[in-house]
């Protein structure tokens, strides 16, 4: 059989020649700006663009389409899939502009960022370079005490992950499908389609599944998102060959429709919209409808719109721009001391632009169509692009183990500070009774801002957000029947407030046993959340919980509760009259039931308002009590409403004279906007205990 003309061209490219780039279709350009400016709008002015992240999905239908339409030709042309030549140009494409981008924002973190956002952030850094940014968030994402950092400059690399994580199982996919095709003498095409239409609905339905029932995780994880890649290969697939579209004035009303669809749903989808689920299907089908449409040339169709310059070249240095934008944001207010207003924004986005273009024109296309130092061949590319990893994945990991280490350090100095507290140290300050004044502890922070992220129980008996089965463990002599026993309720503030019952129980003056769930609250009402997993998950957590205290009952002498007064739904009625239906059976069993009010709050994380000062005075970083607390205390109206029930308000050990500091007595109280460190909440032991006793709950 003579060779095909594809086959012979193939044949007598030379192993040396460099990619030839192929005639780019005019709207997938088009829709590619417009795609990184919706992402790029969101992100620069999320008000206004709510939805601009559904850019994201435009891209990985792009994706979809590209790459699978370059595989089906190969493999038709062939007989087969080159992998390594595949993976080869995907690297010399993506990786070069993607790695410059990582290198310079870790080296610009270092320079001009807080150590306290090291850890974290290189972290992720070395996710980024090793492509699984993606599940790193996910992991996050459904940590209830991780969900609340700030995000770092590389985040936006999870799109990145999921794309290279595709094209390193896709083409496995194709290979497949032209093996069976070969052996059973089927049509490849055919095969093929029903390949890759089986992984994309199976992805499509879990992503439906996930969406509903963990959504924090869902967004990220490349499973929920390869049915977004996979729509746009099957439209490739159905593309291929002679097959005649319809008129062109249908085209034109197809192609207005799904750009104008794109639009819609970046001006009306926002952060309440289950994401991807059902609502990633409009901006998907949209996107592909784009691409089915080509560009039609009918006098009113979108021909000059998508042809126009500004468009065009937006598309083709939409790589960069979305590489460069995001950490320019984030890092832009640590270069200026303060969030950029308008004009910097605005001159922020045009320096982003600038920087884009020179990317493109320096770094993506000499790389990419180069035939210098070997890069076509295969094994010289994947060889340098493991080369570049290595580097920086030592950069990265160095620079996290360094600053993880240094923050385990500063934790060991704030547990040997604890143990030997200082004269006024942390609550001892807020003493009314005893009033307290050290001099030596101005300008402290223990924990340093370093290891402050790090100061939280770590308790094997903690149920997590997405977790529902009861777990217990006890500290303490629990098996003395002289020394009160004491279950603590609750969710993670309940938790943050274990240190002190933990320091009591190592005392031998109490025993305690700890029954806690992320988000979750100990009442009958429904948790005020958007996640179903976390709501559904509380409910089971409960109901179990309600029947080990019936089982239980006979052997406690006392339930101290609080919680995350913001997050318990229902009016200031409601809450009460469904926390204590969750109380009532309990007490009636004539155990005594502390509610215990919750601690303050803040609008933002007060460490990064620590970290840019350079002297830190007594209420640095302070807000109002007002502000700490915009709602009644339902602690202390359940406590009333319940027969038997105690109230116990610590609040006087946040805050004095209508401000709750940041820092007290030399101790950093917050590790992010609302949960204590550990190091304040131990501090707080001997006024817990004097508390519980002047109420007549502890003997």
């Amino acid at each position: 059989m003579l060779p095909t003309p594809e086959q012979e061209r193939v044949r007598r490219r030379p192993p040396d020649a460099p990619a030839e780039p192929r005639p780019l279709r005019l709207e997938v350009q088009a829709l590619r700006a417009l795609a990184v400016l919706l992402v790029v709008g969101f992100h620069f002015w999320p008000g206004r663009v709510p939805g601009g992240y559904v850019g994201v999905d435009v891209f990985f239908v792009i994706s979809g389409f590209l790459i699978t339409s370059h595989l089906t030709r190969e493999a038709a042309s062939t007989g087969r899939v080159s992998l390594p030549r595949f993976w080869a140009r995907r690297a010399r494409r993506l990786l070069p502009a993607a790695y410059l981008v990582i290198a310079v924002t870790a080296v610009a973190t270092l320079l001009v960022v807080p150590s306290v956002f090291w850890a974290p952030w290189f972290r992720e850094v070395l996710g980024a370079t090793l492509y699984v940014e993606n599940w790193v968030l996910a992991a996050d994402a459904v940590d209830y005490l991780g969900a609340d950092n700030d995000p770092s400059p590389v985040q936006h690399y999870w799109t990145l992950s999921a794309e290279e994580q595709f094209y390193l199982l896709w083409p496995l996919l194709v290979g497949l499908s032209a093996v069976l095709a070969g052996r059973s003498r089927r049509s490849q095409r055919g095969v093929t389609f029903t390949v890759l239409a089986v992984a994309t609905s199976a992805s499509f339905g879990y992503s439906l599944w996930l969406t509903a029932t963990n959504p924090a995780s869902a967004y990220f994880v490349t499973t929920t998102r390869a049915w977004q890649f996979g729509a746009g290969a099957l439209l490739a697939l159905l593309l291929v060959g002679p097959a005649r579209r319809p008129d062109a004035r249908w085209r034109t009303l197809v192609s207005w429709a799904g750009f104008t669809s794109i639009a819609l749903c970046g001006l009306a989808y926002g952060a309440s919209t289950p994401f991807p689920g059902t609502a990633a299907v409009w901006p998907v089908l949209a996107t592909a409808a784009v691409i089915w449409a080509g560009t039609p040339r009918t006098r009113l169709a979108p021909a000059p719109l998508i042809a126009w310059r500004p468009v065009q070249y937006t598309g083709e240095i939409s790589y960069s721009l979305y590489l460069w934008h995001w950490p320019a944001i984030v890092l832009a207010p640590f270069v200026l001391g303060h969030v950029p207003g308008l004009l910097e924004r605005v001159t922020l986005l045009a320096g982003v632009f600038l920087v884009s273009a020179l990317t493109k024109r320096f770094v993506e296309d000499p790389v990419r169509f180069t035939a210098r130092w070997g890069l076509p061949r295969p094994r010289r590319t994947l060889g340098l692009t493991a080369v570049g990893a290595v580097i920086l994945s030592l950069v990265a990991g160095s620079a996290w183990f360094v600053a993880d280490q240094r923050a385990r350090d500063q934790a060991a100095v704030a547990a040997r500070l604890v143990e030997d507290m200082p004269r006024c140290f942390g609550a001892a300050s807020m003493d009314a009774e005893n009033p307290c004044e050290n001099p030596d502890l101005e300008g402290m922070l223990v924990p340093s801002l370093d290891a402050v992220a790090a100061d939280w129980t770590k308790l094997p008996c903690f149920v997590e957000s997405d977790e529902e089965d009861l777990e217990e463990c006890s500290y303490g002599p629990v098996d003395d029947p002289d020394v009160p026993h004491v279950v603590v309720v609750g969710d993670s503030h309940t938790r943050a407030m274990l240190p002190a019952f933990q320091a009591l129980a190592e005392q031998g003056t109490i025993s305690v046993t700890p029954q806690l769930k992320a988000t979750c609250a100990w009442t009958t009402g429904v948790m005020d959340y958007d996640d179903p997993q976390r709501v559904a998950t509380c409910e089971t957590w409960k109901e179990q919980l309600q029947e080990w205290f019936e089982a239980h009952a006979g052997e406690i002498d006392l339930i101290v509760t609080t919680g995350y007064a913001r997050t318990i739904g229902g009016e200031p009625d409601q809450k009460v009259a469904e926390m204590a239906a969750a109380w009532r059976p309990i007490a009636d069993r004539g155990v005594t039931i502390v509610g215990l009010s919750d601690n303050p709050a803040h609008p933002s994380r007060p460490i990064d308002c620590l970290a840019e000062l350079e002297v830190v005075e007594p209420d640095s970083c302070a807000v109002t009590v007002d502000e700490a607390y915009p709602y009644s205390d339902p602690f202390a109206a359940t406590a009333k409403a319940v027969p038997g029930a105690l109230h116990l308000d610590l609040r006087p050990y946040y805050c004095r004279d209508g401000v709750c500091p940041s820092v007290i007595g030399g101790v950093t109280v917050y590790r992010d906007s609302h949960h204590l460190t550990t190091t304040y909440t131990r501090t707080m032991a001997p006024y817990l205990l004097r508390g519980l006793r002047e109420l007549g709950a502890l003997r």
